[in-house]
């Protein structure tokens, strides 16, 4: 990688870190949703500022060239992200329906 790529990626890794924890603390997000974001946005760090460590983690794999070794840990994320999500939606799908339950409940216990 160039140092201009270096650079731009500690910035903006930097930059986004700053973002989410803004965001946390303004609670617009909540942090048990923003861990996974927290973890890929230090691994990037690390990446940034040693860029030898993702040759060493494609060779100790097995990965061919280190840019496969980037697309790889992206696929992962993303199959993270998506659980996460799918964890979220079915406990609030539960939520959605105990409460309908009991507006009507309350509703046939008014209509008495």
């Amino acid at each position: 990688m160039s140092t201009r790529l270096h650079i731009l990626l500690f910035a903006a890794v930097l930059f986004t870190l700053f973002e989410v924890i803004k965001r946390v603390r303004g609670k617009k997000l909540l942090l048990q949703y923003t861990l996974t974001w927290l973890t890929l946005l230090v691994v990037l760090l690390l990446v940034a500022l040693f860029p030898q460590l993702l040759s060493w983690m494609s060779d100790l794999i097995g990965i061919a060239l280190p840019i496969n070794m980037v697309f790889f840990l992206g696929f992962c994320f993303l199959l993270l992200i998506v659980f996460e999500l799918t964890q979220a939606v079915s406990k609030m799908s539960v939520q959605i329906k105990d409460l309908t339950q009991k507006i009507a409940l309350l509703e046939k216990k008014q209509e008495k």
